[in-house]
């Protein structure tokens, strides 16, 4: 029996399927791996992420017993990273992996100190611990905070923070608060992914007002930003990493404080809104003039004569209250 001409052959239809699915392979392929790599590199940079905050954390800390002096925190910030450029069993690879995290560290890192700011040393700088120090930079005290609003030879100074130049007290002013930036290098990214990210940088802030950060993106580096704050446990010395104050612009002046509402003691669901209600009381139209008539067109009433049809109630009241009484 012959098969029409229209109808294809088993053979010719699984042929035709198996093309199919190999074009679909090669539409969804693509997709899947960029997707899979774009993940890949999502998770190592958050792993760095991690030992970035880490680091961070361990600068923050040498800074705070280190005077804040950027030396010392970039060190300590070179140690942490350590076992990230590679670590060792010993002590030879361990200087060797030091070495590479400081060389990388040299172009790649920046620390900046955000608090205490330059204004925080205009408004407590203290001479005398400056000569303690033996330094010509300017000194904050950290001794005594709980005692002393201003240092001990600067009485006078403005500890007001809404009035002086730092916006914060003596006690805000010894807040050590760190911002670091670090790039993830080209050699520890996923390969495609990390120029996909890269470029998606580039693309998407073109006009980055961060000289460093962008110089970051431009060598291939994926930039990663970390803040630590911790309290100073010496005294701060004023620095190259030391920032101004940072101020918005526009920024206006803070609200006025607004007064609480004069509630009864006795009203515990007084608002302002009660209270302001409650304050308004409406005044009774009086006659000024003894002579004239009142709004219902009676004449004035003198205060110790009592009104006859007020006595009539009270008699009629009385006469009911005595009958309701029950007879025991």
């Amino acid at each position: 029996m012959s098969r029409p001409s229209g109808i294809p052959t088993p053979n010719r239809a699984r042929g035709r399927q198996r093309g199919a699915s190999a074009a679909e392979f090669v539409i969804v392929a693509p997709a899947m791996l960029a997707l899979t790599l774009a993940m890949l590199q999502t998770g190592l940079a958050y792993h760095a992420r991690s030992i970035v905050n880490y680091a961070s954390f361990e600068a923050a800390r040498a800074g705070s017993i280190a005077h804040a002096r950027l030396a010392s925190m970039r060190l300590a910030f070179a140690r942490s990273m350590t076992a990230y450029y590679g670590g060792g069993r010993d002590m030879a690879e361990l200087a060797t992996s030091f070495a590479a995290a400081q060389a990388d560290l040299a172009t790649a890192l920046r620390i900046e100190v955000i608090s205490p700011t330059r204004e925080s040393f205009d408004d407590y700088h203290s001479p005398a611990a400056a000569r303690r120090l033996q330094t010509a930079a300017r000194v904050i005290p950290s001794a005594q905070l709980g005692v002393l609003v201003c240092p001990a030879d600067r009485a006078n100074c403005n500890a007001n923070p809404a009035s002086n130049r730092s916006g914060q007290s003596l006690a805000d002013a010894n807040l050590l608060k760190l911002r670091v930036t670090w790039g993830l290098p080209p050699d520890k990214q996923v390969p495609l992914a990390g120029r996909f990210f890269t470029w998606a940088l580039r693309t998407l802030d073109p006009g980055d007002e961060d000289a460093f950060r962008r110089g970051l993106v431009e060598a291939g580096r994926i930039p990663l930003v970390s803040q630590v704050t911790l309290r100073m446990q010496s005294d701060a010395v004023e620095n190259e990493a030391i920032q101004p104050r940072a101020r918005e612009a526009g920024q206006a002046q803070p609200p006025a404080p607004v007064p609480l509402p004069e509630c009864p003691p006795g009203d515990p669901l007084c608002t302002p809104g009660t209270a302001d209600d409650g304050a308004t009381t409406e005044t009774p139209v009086t006659n000024t003039e003894g002579d004239g008539p009142t709004e219902d067109g009676s004449g004035p009433q003198d205060e110790g004569e009592p009104d006859p049809a007020e006595d009539g109630e009270d008699e009629t009241e009385d006469a009911e209250d005595t009958e309701e009484e029950p007879e025991c």
